[in-house]
């Protein structure tokens, strides 16, 4: 259920905009992973075990906000921080920009709000200095961005503005680094005085605004291309945001891919005929009329016959380019080695556990691949890590009939609907040194497949951790798929 490549790690800095229930879920696994990955003695365990029952309490009553402050007072108690009150009160503050890709020399707002409040606030005085860090730091050294400001505790949200120098175009971090009057942290503690906002310094405006004007001259234009394109501005649109951070992003290059699709569309070609390799896609979706993002990877070797597809999952934090990307790029080498194409839903919410909407999404992805390109519906494979692997289960419960083979990685489910699924082959892998999703999780699904008649094949890695299984597997996994099709069609 986590994030996918990297073991998690608190990040006391952890930029979070909203008090809910998927945010909540995503300090839950990072406190039971270091839960199960750090040495602690009696006490720091009992204490540690009282605040996680406490915030399961708080979460299912949705007070999301005192569910984090008991998660957060409980990773300090495993890491032998002090629970002070200007410690309890930096770890509250998530800090925002109102625009993350801004202008050079160009003013930007910092926002400082409590994600929880405190009882412990009042007399706590801080000082908050601004701190312009380059992410490329060859060459470059950070900058001040003024004189420290004074933040007072009892009078939150804090908000000052600030105007950018003249810097090179790049990506960069806008450091908030808070003092407490009369408190040193050491150690651990030191993160959580650093609020690290990310940000792209670079003139974009004049390309956004032919973008939009573009794209509104097209209007309500038919063709499955048009939401690709419209998700150029979409991703622009949400890095300024913080919703996703600009580092992750070239924009003037998703600005001219999107100029190329309607350069086609113009003269009438599709823009994605003949296209082979490594595809960014978006489709509107008809629950609530966003656009969607996906990849597709298509072989070298794919001929315009039906061909299999690989539906992949990616983990919770992750999102469509996290399984194509990640795992050192394993799952694209695989997929053109065996000759099966691959898509990468996004889960909606980074935290879904593919339910809901989520659930939708993939359902809705696969159905534009199909209306795409020739897929051969006899062989139609899902699979995924972590939360993908909950999703495998849980989306194949409630889609019996679609998929041929399932790979979930990592993952855990109900194990009372495996009677539902007792036809589709499966391979499942699992490390027995997951501190993150233990493995007792896939034990359980499998041993119910396996009295419900399914057949699976079970590679449960001694020594494996939550994320080292995973690559490794790619490969075995579409073997086994390519062998499986659906009978009777």
């Amino acid at each position: 259920m986590l994030r996918l490549v990297r073991p998690i790690l608190f990040v006391w800095g952890l930029v979070l905009y909203a008090q809910d229930a998927g945010m909540v879920l995503r300090t839950s696994v990072t406190y039971n992973t270091q839960k199960a990955t750090l040495q602690l003695n009696d006490e720091q365990r009992q204490k540690a075990d009282q605040l996680g029952r406490d915030a399961q309490q708080a979460s299912q009553a949705r007070k999301y906000g005192e569910a984090m402050r008991d998660y957060y007072q409980g990773l300090a108690v495993m890491r032998n921080v002090p629970w002070t009150p200007a410690f309890e009160v930096a770890s509250s503050l998530q800090g925002r920009l109102d625009h993350a890709i801004v202008e050079p020399g160009r003013p930007v707002t910092v926002t400082l709000a409590p994600l929880y409040s405190s009882d412990r606030a009042a007399g706590i005085k801080m000082n908050a200095t601004l701190v312009l860090v380059p992410v490329k730091k060859e060459g470059a050294a950070e900058k001040s961005l003024g004189a420290s400001v004074a933040v007072d505790a009892a009078a939150l949200p804090f908000t000052t503005k600030v105007t950018l120098p003249d810097a090179p175009v790049g990506d960069y971090t806008l450091e908030v680094r808070l003092a407490s009057d009369g408190e040193v942290p050491a150690g651990a503690a030191r993160a959580a005085f650093v609020k690290a906002l990310p940000m792209h310094i670079e003139a974009l405006s004049d390309g956004v605004a032919r973008l939009r004007a573009r794209l509104a001259k097209v209007g309500k234009k038919s063709g499955s291309a048009m939401p690709t394109a419209e998700y150029a501005l979409a991703l622009y649109d949400r890095a300024d945001s913080g919703d996703i951070s600009p580092a992750r992003l070239n924009l003037r290059d998703e600005f001219a891919s999107a100029n190329a699709i309607l350069d086609a569309l113009d003269a009438g070609r599709d823009p994605f005929a003949g296209k082979r390799g490594d595809l960014r896609k978006a489709y509107r979706s008809a629950v609530d009329n966003t656009l969607q993002p996906y990849r597709l990877f298509i072989p070298a070797s794919y001929d315009g016959k039906p061909w299999p597809l690989v539906v992949a999952l990616h983990g919770m934090g992750g999102d469509e380019s996290s399984m194509l990307d990640q795992y050192s790029g394993t799952l694209k080498r695989e997929a053109e080695r065996v000759g099966v194409m691959v898509v990468c839903p996004k889960g909606r919410d980074s935290a879904s556990m593919y339910r809901g909407t989520a659930e939708q999404d993939v359902m809705d992805v696969l159905a534009e691949v199909e209306r795409d390109y020739k897929i051969d519906a006899r062989r139609i494979y899902l699979m995924g890590h972590s939360m993908g692997g909950y999703g495998t289960w849980s989306i194949a419960m409630a889609h019996p009939d679609v998929f041929a083979a399932l790979g979930p990685i990592s993952g855990g489910g109900d194990a009372t609907g495996m009677a539902k699924i007792k036809q589709i082959p499966e391979y499942v892998v699992h490390g027995d040194d997951d501190r993150t999703v233990n493995v007792s999780q896939s034990r359980r699904m499998v041993e119910a497949g396996k009295q419900a008649g399914a057949t699976i094949d079970y590679h449960e890695i001694p020594g494996g951790s939550h994320v080292s299984v995973a690559a490794p597997q790619f490969g075995p996994m579409l073997d086994f798929f390519v062998k499986q099709s659906k009978a009777g069609e």
